[in-house]
């Protein structure tokens, strides 16, 4: 059996299609712009992650040691 190519405007527009996504597809895989944006957004995200995590820990922290304070000028006023 012999395959031949399709031929016709239909067989033209299929070939013009397949051309346009391998172009597409080969500036997809070349393309690095958005990927810097990606990482900045991620370093951010784990930059903010840390601070509110040394924060919450800070926070509690220097709840203990007001209430510390408190409790001596509470007794020695007393």
């Amino acid at each position: 059996m012999d395959r031949r190519e399709p031929t016709g405007p239909e067989a033209e527009a299929e070939r013009h299609l397949v051309c346009r996504i391998r172009s597409l597809m080969s500036r997809f895989r070349t393309d690095t712009s958005g990927a810097t944006a990606i990482e900045y957004g991620l370093i951010a995200a784990l930059t903010f992650l840390t601070v509110v995590g040394a924060l919450r820990l800070y926070g509690d922290r220097m709840t203990v040691m007001y209430e510390f304070i408190g409790s001596k000028v509470g007794s020695a006023s007393s």
